[in-house]
């Protein structure tokens, strides 16, 4: 199941699993099948029948809403030890998001019948598919709290702060682009730009090619506390 003997540890240290039951881990690791995806290729699309649910092991995802002019919204960026899949399955519904891989990202798939399956034969199980829900909703809830936020460098740096905890840590690069970016934070790009180079002149970040890296996290967190 698992390509590299850290994925284990990696999901065991993430949020919601490492806080499972032992017997729930390994019962559901046990659904699990690898997946691989290429930058741009969807877990899955908006609309599209749930089939189950995904954990990212290496690599990034990008999920996406449509708004109500019918265009695309960059929800948010998450890497390995994310969750999801699990509202439309509990729902019995149609995806309400697009997830899409943002560069090469290996995944766990546990397809819904092995997950009925489970659940079946396990009852009180279903709690713990509701806590990854419940830990899911306040990730939402925390994108639209910040969103809120008066000050587009404020908003900028909240949610520089939120992508990097799901980051990647071997090389510690946020990758997204500023056009992406600028959408998270609901500023204009000429107005991204400003409020990045800012930050880069106070020695708070660090700029390359559709990424960006934070090298004073205390500063910045700081800066969001004035």
């Amino acid at each position: 199941m698992f390509e590299n003997p850290r994925d284990r540890q990696m999901l065991l240290a993430s949020g919601w699993f490492g806080a499972r039951g032992a017997s729930f881990q390994s019962d559901l690791l046990a659904c699990g099948v690898a997946k691989s995806f290429d930058e741009g290729e969807a877990l899955y699309n908006y609309g599209d029948p749930a089939n189950g649910v995904f954990a990212v092991l290496e690599g990034s995802v990008q999920i996406t809403a449509p708004a109500d002019d019918g265009q695309d919204f960059v929800v948010h960026r998450q890497g390995g030890g994310f969750w999801i899949g699990d509202l439309a399955l509990l729902a019995e519904s149609n995806r309400l998001v697009s997830v899409v891989a943002t560069q090469k990202t290996r995944a766990l798939f546990f397809p819904s019948r092995r997950l009925d399956r489970l659940v079946r034969d396990n009852p009180e199980y279903v709690r713990d598919f509701y806590a990854l829900s419940h830990e899911n909703m306040q990730t939402a809830l925390r994108i639209m709290a910040n969103l809120a936020v008066t000050g587009a460098e404020k908003r900028l740096v909240l949610r520089l702060l939120h992508l990097d905890e799901g980051a990647s840590k071997s090389d510690g690069w946020i990758v997204v682009s500023q056009d992406e970016l600028a959408e998270m934070v609901a500023v204009s790009l000429p107005t991204l730009h400003r409020k990045l180079h800012n930050l880069v002149e106070l020695g708070l970040i660090e700029l390359g090619y559709g990424r960006v890296r934070l090298k004073d996290r205390r500063k910045l967190i700081a800066a969001c506390q004035c």
